[in-house]
């Protein structure tokens, strides 16, 4: 039998411009300034203030948003919607080291992801697929995995409650793999091959075969039989060199970080400086100053009479959509000040001497000093560097684990590693120090710790063992 039956049900929905005020503040500032420029061109109703002192007409303004009948919702102060504007001194700043580091496979990604097409949601787990690629650029998490993931990552924050389907992850992963360099995200080299195979500019033909040959007969392919491969493509010996040739040239581990990679220079967030013995911090952007635009209260004027239902809700989804993107690129220079603040004032020892005693600091910290969730510490310091009087550093940077030496102070892992990192090259090239004389050298200097921990720290920094070291 069939009956009918009610029940209600308590769900909570990330709402659309939460998802963007995230996506907004992950994003590295030169991506962003793409991003605006694509934004200004897409929305009538947002425009830039080039004389941002200017008043406005806010009686006027309130007046045409009530003749269109956009609610309460709509009837808030007009000149609240637009960006603050945004000026900084850069007398005492020190640019010598402005372009000494290269970005990572991870900030170009993330740039790609936000200048692509993809929805906000979607931005949302293209960044988690991104945060979870290995060294080599594989996906080794199952779909499950990445569905159980994201609904446990999201709890305690914004998103928290939000569903997200097999679709939108696959769909998500698709392009990701498309992205530069191709072949990114996929569970196995099958599967990268297959891609880079099918993205490849190789004749159409010769193009089909390599991907039949990769998709139906990867083993042979790995194992090289070639008589067992002709007879199945149904090709002479030629051909198979041409098919041979095309997947030699393809990218069997796309995340690894070559030379042409390292050739890529960043461009710092923030800075940080020091003039007249206290401390400054700045916003190192140049982005424009965003306002609803001022032409469609005239417009509104003129035809509010004849505005038919379709003009309006044009109108007032734009409006919306410009309104949220100001208030988006406001929370995400906000956001970031209060984070670089509660660095700085948390590191303060560090940058007092210049690069020296970084304290054990977690991003909890910080979210407790700024009253906001991990996760939103988290995507603000992804990507983001600093310009300081000594050098850049990326945000990730002053945050560590610790440990805590026989004087009960608490040193931070990355400040021990340096230290070992400097007794192995300041030591006799000829006589390298083994692990057991690190750990002496080590504890001479004040850091009393074990010999499989200098071990792990050493092999961590790629530092070869004592014999492999030693010169000839």
């Amino acid at each position: 039998m069939l009956k009918q039956t009610q029940s209600q049900k308590l769900s909570q929905k990330v709402l659309p411009q939460i998802i963007q005020k995230q996506s907004l503040l992950a994003v590295p500032t030169i991506a962003l300034e793409q991003m605006i420029k694509k934004e200004l061109q897409e929305n009538p109703l947002l425009e830039e203030n080039e004389n941002p002192d200017d008043a406005v007409d806010e009686a006027e303004d309130k007046k045409a948003e009530d003749d269109l009948d956009f609610g309460d919702d709509y009837g808030e102060e007009y000149d609240g919607y637009k960006t603050h504007e945004h000026r900084k001194s850069k007398e005492h700043i020190n640019y010598e080291n402005m372009w000494r580091d290269h970005v990572t496979l991870q900030d170009t990604l993330t740039n790609q992801l936000h200048l692509s097409n993809l929805n906000d949601k979607q931005i949302w787990i293209g960044e988690f697929i991104i945060g979870n690629l290995d060294e080599d650029g594989y996906l080794r998490l199952s779909t499950d995995e990445m569905l159980y993931d994201l609904k446990e990552q999201s709890k305690g924050t914004s998103a928290e409650g939000s569903e997200f389907s097999k679709e939108e992850v696959d769909e998500v992963l698709y392009h990701i793999q498309r992205f530069e360099p191709i072949g990114l995200a996929c569970k196995d080299l099958k599967e990268c091959l297959a891609v880079q195979a099918g993205e490849s500019d190789i004749p159409e033909d010769l193009k089909q075969y390599c991907i039949t040959l990769i998709s139906d007969h990867f083993e042979d392919l790995r194992l090289k039989k070639y008589e067992k491969i002709m007879k199945a493509l149904k090709i002479d010996k030629d051909t198979l060199n041409e098919i041979f040739e095309a997947v030699q040239k393809l990218n069997p581990k796309p995340g690894y970080v070559d030379d042409q990679l390292e050739q890529n220079y960043i461009y710092p967030d923030l800075i940080v400086t020091k003039a007249e013995g206290e401390y400054k911090v700045y916003l190192n952007d140049n982005l424009p100053t965003l306002q609803v635009n001022h032409a469609y209260r005239k417009m509104m004027n003129e035809k509010k009479t004849g505005m038919n239902d379709e003009a309006k809700d044009y109108i007032k989804n734009n409006f919306e959509r410009a309104k949220w993107y100001i208030d988006a690129i406001n929370s995400r220079r906000e956001t970031m000040m209060k984070v670089m603040n509660s660095i700085l004032i948390r590191q303060y020892d560090f940058f007092e001497s210049m690069g020296e005693g970084l304290r054990p600091m977690y991003e909890k910290d910080v979210a407790d000093d700024i009253h906001m969730d991990i996760s939103t510490i988290s995507r603000t310091v992804r990507g983001k560097y600093v310009q300081t009087d000594f050098g850049i550093y990326e945000l990730k940077y002053f945050f560590s684990n610790f440990m805590t030496n026989e004087d009960g102070d608490d040193i931070s892992t990355k400040e021990i590693k340096k230290k070992l990192k400097e007794i192995i090259e300041s030591e006799d090239p000829y006589k390298p120090y083994t692990d057991d004389q690190l750990t002496a050298e080590m504890e001479k200097v004040g850091f009393k710790i074990a010999r499989r921990t200098v071990a792990k720290y050493r092999e961590s920094m790629n530092i070869a063992k004592a014999r492999l070291r030693r010169k000839i």
